[in-house]
C-alpha cells in the first residue's frame, strides 16, 4: 500500500508539472503516454527490467556523447581556432538537452522496440530499426524541423544499443 501511495503521489506531481509547464499539446500527449508505461504495473514489469534499463541508460549516455562529438566535428575549425567558454557552455547545454531527450523519449521507445522484438521471430533487426527510426520521425509533431536531429539521434541510439546487446550476449556465453 505504501508503494502505491508513493507512486501515486510522484506521478501526480509529474503529470501536474507536464500539464501546467508544457505548452505544446503534442509534447503533453507523448509525455503522458510515456508516463502511463511507468504507472501501469503489468506494462512496467514487462518493459522495465533492470538489465534492460541499465543497458538502455548506457546507450542513451553514449548516444549523447557521440552526437555531441559529431556536431563538434562539423564546426571543428571554430572550436580549434576560437576556443571560448561560450562554445563550451553551448556544447554542455546541447549535451544535456540530448541526454534528457534520450532518457525521456529514447529509452522507453527502445524498451518498446525490445518488447516488440521478442514477439517476432523473423526480421528482428529490421523491426527494431523501423521502430527507432519511426519514433525519431514522429518527433516532427513537436520538434518541427529539428526532427532531423532526433532522427539522427535515434539511429545512433539504435546502433549503440545493438552493439551493447551483442556484447552482453557474448559476455553471457563466455561466462556460461
Amino acid at each position: 500500500m505504501y508503494k502505491f501511495l508513493l507512486y501515486t503521489a510522484v506521478f501526480s506531481l509529474v503529470y501536474f508539472i507536464i500539464w501546467v509547464g508544457v505548452e505544446s499539446l503534442p509534447i503533453k500527449i507523448v509525455l503522458a503516454l510515456l508516463g502511463l508505461t511507468l504507472i501501469l504495473q503489468p506494462v512496467r514489469e514487462r518493459l522495465y527490467r533492470t538489465e534492460l534499463v541499465i543497458r538502455k541508460s548506457k546507450a542513451a549516455l553514449y548516444t549523447s556523447l557521440v552526437f555531441i562529438l559529431l556536431l563538434g566535428s562539423l564546426d571543428f575549425k571554430t572550436i580549434l581556432l576560437e576556443p571560448s567558454f561560450d562554445n563550451f557552455y553551448f556544447a554542455l547545454f546541447l549535451f544535456l538537452c540530448i541526454l534528457l531527450g534520450n532518457f525521456i523519449y529514447g529509452i522507453p521507445v527502445s524498451l518498446l522496440s525490445d518488447f516488440l522484438r521478442e514477439r517476432v521471430s523473423n526480421y528482428r533487426f529490421v523491426l527494431a530499426f523501423l521502430v527507432h527510426t519511426g519514433f525519431g520521425l514522429v518527433t516532427i509533431l513537436f520538434l518541427g524541423p529539428l526532427m532531423i536531429f532526433a532522427t539522427i539521434s535515434s539511429l545512433i541510439f539504435f546502433l549503440i544499443d545493438e552493439f551493447l546487446r551483442k556484447r552482453s550476449a557474448i559476455t553471457k556465453e563466455i561466462t556460461l
